[in-house]
């Protein structure tokens, strides 16, 4: 019996192996795509998570640091307790100094009244057409209710002229002078003495000085 040879083409379709479909090579492929891009940001979060652990680490040796040295300057300031004396004294002191400054304030407040109310009988005073007369001193007394005039006149007329020119004046209406002296002397001047006052008593505000009229 003769042996038969058979001759088989392995390159034909049917002896090769069976391809993937498109679908699932597709899916694997993002599969794979998915699996790496997954371990690259779990790396990535590794690598955060351990630099942050390390500056956290080393901010807090810091803090621990900066603590150590703000207990020692602690330690170095003196004791700032306030005394509790000392700031009831402190309170007594800024209570008594305003009460005194509220004195001041009435005082020169009575002052400056006080000096309003008369400054008119000085300036009227300078204000005057009689020539001939020197005042030496002037006294205002009661708060400006009455005056006292010290000075020298040429002739004793002038002192006459130089009441009724008073008179003219808003400051010097309505007062008159109750005592009027004039002391006649050899030279060319003759001392007078003018009044508001029936009698002379102590004054409460004196000026010294002259106003030639």
């Amino acid at each position: 019996m003769l042996p038969v040879k058979h001759q088989i083409n392995l390159y034909l379709p049917r002896f090769r192996p069976p391809k993937l479909p498109r679908e699932v090579i597709v899916l694997m492929l993002a599969s794979s795509l998915t699996i790496l891009a997954l371990f690259i940001i779990t790396l990535g979060l590794w690598a955060f998570n351990a630099y942050t652990a390390a500056n956290i680490e080393q901010l807090q040796a810091e803090q621990r640091e900066h603590n150590s040295e703000l207990k020692e300057l602690l330690a170095q300031l003196p004791d700032m307790n306030v005394d509790s004396s000392l700031e009831a004294r402190i309170a007594r002191e800024q209570k008594q100094l305003s009460q005194q400054r509220r004195v001041i304030s009435f005082l020169r407040q009575d002052l400056i009244n006080d000096s309003s109310s008369f400054t008119s009988l000085f300036e009227q005073l300078s204000h005057q057409n009689v020539t001939g007369i020197w005042l030496s001193k002037i006294e205002i007394l009661n708060k400006s209710a009455d005056i006292q005039l010290y000075g020298y006149a040429q002739t004793p007329n002038k002192v006459s002229r130089y009441i009724s020119a008073l008179g003219e004046k808003s400051a010097y209406i309505g007062r008159s002078f109750k005592q009027i002296n004039v002391t006649q002397s050899q030279q060319s001047w003759n001392e007078f003495f003018l009044s508001t006052k029936k009698e002379q008593e102590p004054t409460a505000t004196t000026m010294t000085g002259g106003f030639d009229l």
